[in-house]
């Protein structure tokens, strides 16, 4: 929902007077009018009203999406997904972008050579959701498969570490 922002109302609870911008020396130039900090062009709207995609939602060869949930493996599944990207295996990606059918993201995922999903629970929500956005190929991985149980699977180095190691067999395979 979008709204208006009153101007002067603004720069009053900011603690600004409206006509007073200060120079490089310190003193007063009330000519110019207050210099609003803009959005940077990352979130300026283009002239098609599209944002302009940030670096991190940019696709890549090997795609690495996580169902990061709200549970300990939901932690794990998250964690895993950052270390495999960390260590250049693949790229994390957006799973709310697909969900959400976001044009920029599906179109990254498309071209992607390679999918891995990792699902923390066998609720499957993250293979749901690319099954849902019509992708058919693709890796998954679900924690429960590997032994760690939602509620009983701290997420510590060495959990994290096992899920790792599968992952990036399923995506060298």
């Amino acid at each position: 929902m979008a709204f208006k922002v009153n101007r002067r109302r603004f720069l009053k609870r900011a603690g600004i007077a409206a006509g007073a911008v200060a120079t490089a020396t310190g003193a007063a130039a009330s000519a110019a009018p207050l210099a609003i900090p803009l959005p940077d062009a990352r979130s300026k709207r283009t002239v098609s009203g599209i944002a302009a995609q940030p670096a991190c939602c940019s696709g890549a060869a090997k795609l690495i999406f996580a169902c990061s949930g709200s549970a300990d493996v939901g932690k794990i599944a998250d964690m895993a997904s950052r270390r495999l990207t960390e260590q250049g295996v693949g790229k994390m990606f957006c799973l709310a972008g697909v969900g959400g059918r976001v044009k920029g993201i599906m179109d990254g995922t498309r071209s992607a050579q390679a999918i891995l999903v990792i699902d923390g629970c066998p609720l499957h929500c993250g293979r749901n959701t690319l099954v849902q956005a019509g992708f058919k190929k693709f890796e998954h991985l679900c924690l429960k498969d590997i032994g760690m149980e939602k509620g009983k699977t701290p997420a510590v180095d060495q959990a994290v570490e096992k899920v790792v190691s599968r992952g990036k067999a399923k995506l060298t395979a």
